[in-house]
């Protein structure tokens, strides 16, 4: 983790850096998620790690704060936003450049914002059949908020056999259906990569700073995450237990709900799983496909994915040989099933 404090001189500088009235010009650290790569389990962290925030002069908002109206008009689809939507949007960036100045007067240093829901929603992915396909032009309409202001990015990744597989147990469980093979085949086919949401992040911000992580190896832990959104070593409080936070349900919970909506062939393909197997819907083709894709996105971002990326390896620190392809410890179940196959 070395890499972290490579930028330590520029990020000091910025945490000291005041504005004309004398007040701490606030760095933004932007957590973007993605969906389901541990977003709520970070973000009950840093909630619980409030106080030892405060002292560091970090204040931290999360969806608590971001979802009360703070972001009224920013999150919705871009392709189909009415007047009163581009407006209040533009409304929305200036109560938060406000905001930020109220943070200023207070002598906060940093602010911690987290929120996945700013590069679009799971339902959107599926709708579409593309990974974060509205991204850029979701956050070209926040940009503006973020204008004049150090910014920190932080954004985890996960395999994709097992990213499509808990955004589809998600929104089985909201109410979708379950995929028929079609939709399956589209997802694995579909040309949106990681390495095309990060490159799409760094154009729409190309002076901030974003830091990369897989899913894989930090879930487990993600305490040092903190220091790295902020830049900087960061005093954290005791630490509760880790803990699953907005798991996806397993197969056999799944098969329970096609059975009640009535989808006899879709519960039946569910109906073996043991008691906490994983739902899987690829088959193994599709699973080695998937796979090869995440394992070149790593390989990307570990050979220098450009100046301004840094990805955190867990397998330069205590997290030693990671299997990307897999959960965290505390995170496998027993043998996946649901294929659609």
């Amino acid at each position: 983790m070395v890499s972290l404090w490579a930028d330590n001189k520029r990020s000091s500088r910025s945490h000291r850096a005041t504005g004309a009235t004398g007040a701490f010009v606030v760095e933004i650290c932007l957590h973007l998620g993605a969906h389901r790569t541990g977003s709520t389990g970070l973000q009950v962290m840093l909630n619980g790690q409030r106080p030892a925030l405060r002292r560091a002069g970090i204040a931290y908002w999360g969806p608590e704060r971001t979802r009360g109206g703070l972001l009224a008009g920013l999150v919705k689809n871009p392709h189909h936003l009415s007047a009163r939507d581009a407006q209040l949007g533009q409304r929305s960036c200036g109560r938060l450049r406000m905001e930020f100045a109220r943070l200023e007067q207070a002598g906060v240093q940093q602010l911690i914002l987290s929120e996945e829901n700013l590069i679009g929603t799971m339902a959107q992915n599926l709708e579409a059949v593309r990974l974060y396909g509205q991204l850029s032009a979701r956050l070209e309409r926040v940009s503006s908020a973020f204008e004049g202001r150090d910014l920190r990015i932080g954004m985890a990744i996960r395999a994709y056999d097992l990213h499509w597989a808990s955004q589809l147990a998600f929104r089985v469980k909201a109410g979708a259906t379950l995929p028929s093979t079609a939709d399956l085949d589209r997802l694995v086919t579909q040309p949106r990569r990681w390495h095309d949401v990060i490159v799409d992040i760094g154009n729409v911000f190309p002076m901030a700073q974003l830091v990369v992580w897989p899913f894989e190896g930090w879930a487990a832990n993600p305490a040092p995450l903190v220091a790295a959104l902020a830049g900087r070593p960061v005093a954290l409080g005791p630490m509760a237990k880790p803990c699953k936070s907005n798991a996806s349900a397993p197969a056999a919970a799944l098969a329970e709900i096609a059975a009640e909506r009535g989808d006899l062939d879709g519960a039946l393909r569910l109906a073996t799983a043991r008691h906490g197997a994983r739902y899987m819907p690829f088959d193994s083709e599709q699973v080695w496909k998937l796979q090869e894709d995440y394992r070149a996105d790593i390989a990307w971002l570990k050979a220098g994915a450009g100046p301004r990326v840094t990805y955190l390896d867990p397998t330069e620190d205590t997290f030693g040989g990671a299997d990307m392809t897999e959960g965290s410890h505390h995170d496998r179940q027993e043998r996946s099933v649901g294929s659609a196959r």
